[in-house]
């Protein structure tokens, strides 16, 4: 089946995801939404705070400041082995805020183009009502911003920790699900921006590996994480500082909890 599609042509494949996409307006949007709405208000409250993980701020403020704290370190770095390592980090940053925030960017100009109605004024125009180009929150429910930026993210995680892809990507689409969940979002929305962040992400990841910049292609044309080596010393240097700081605190705390005077 799989290789029959493949065989389709770039028309035929759109036609075949604009008829899935209609479909999913049509007929899943308002099924799934039915039962949202009968969900307990306490599991509701659980996954607004989880849908916060879809904003974009708590990724790109620490990675940004990480890209410009790196490259002050870097300059000022006597050692070639932790300039390296330096260059290296600031390099995997860099990916991460591009995959982030150009792909946070596009859907958000997509969905405002779009302009669908959001799951709250199903009752009144139901889930197939346009309004493109009003730039209005209330019509900018396709696709999901914080679905996406959940994707980039699980999709960057994927790309440089591959053995741990599939809980991550199952994480990821999770957390994404908490969008029409909430009620934020159809169910189709969020499908759409999850499957778009994460698409962008090994889209750039391939961009990337054309230009030899932190990918490279193997002898059998896949594409792999340069510095590997690098990778897992960063992460065991970082665990045992972690480690030694958690040390710390717990020597300063006395056996019945108290901390020392």
């Amino acid at each position: 089946m799989i290789e029959r599609f493949s065989r389709l042509s770039a028309f035929e494949m759109a036609v075949a995801a604009l008829s899935a996409v209609f479909g999913a307006f049509l007929i899943l949007d308002p099924l799934v939404l039915s039962v949202t709405r009968d969900l307990n208000p306490d599991v509701r409250r659980f996954f607004r705070l989880l849908t916060d993980l879809g904003k974009t701020n708590w990724i790109l403020i620490p990675s940004g400041a990480a890209i410009i704290v790196l490259a002050g370190l870097q300059a000022r770095e006597q050692s070639l082995r932790r300039d390296v390592i330096y260059g290296y980090i600031s390099k995997l940053m860099v990916f991460l805020f591009t995959a982030v925030a150009v792909s946070g960017i596009v859907a958000s100009l997509t969905k405002n183009v779009i302009g669908r109605a959001r799951p709250k004024l199903y009752e009144e125009l139901g889930s197939l009502e346009f309004r493109p180009f009003t730039f209005d929150y209330n019509f900018a429910a396709f696709p999901s911003g914080h679905a996406t930026t959940v994707g980039a993210l699980a999709g960057v995680l994927a790309i440089i920790w591959p053995c741990a892809r599939v809980p991550v990507l199952l994480a990821g689409a999770w957390i994404a699900s908490t969008r029409f969940l909430i009620g934020s979002h159809y169910f189709s929305d969020t499908v759409a921006g999850y499957a778009f962040g994460l698409a962008f992400a090994y889209f750039l990841r391939d961009r990337l590996a054309r230009k030899g910049w932190l990918f490279k292609r193997d002898q059998s044309g896949a594409i792999q994480l340069r510095g590997r080596t690098l990778l897992r010393a960063w992460t065991r240097a970082v665990s045992e500082r972690v480690q030694v700081l958690a040390e710390g605190v717990l020597r300063r705390v006395r056996p019945g909890g108290a901390p020392r005077s």
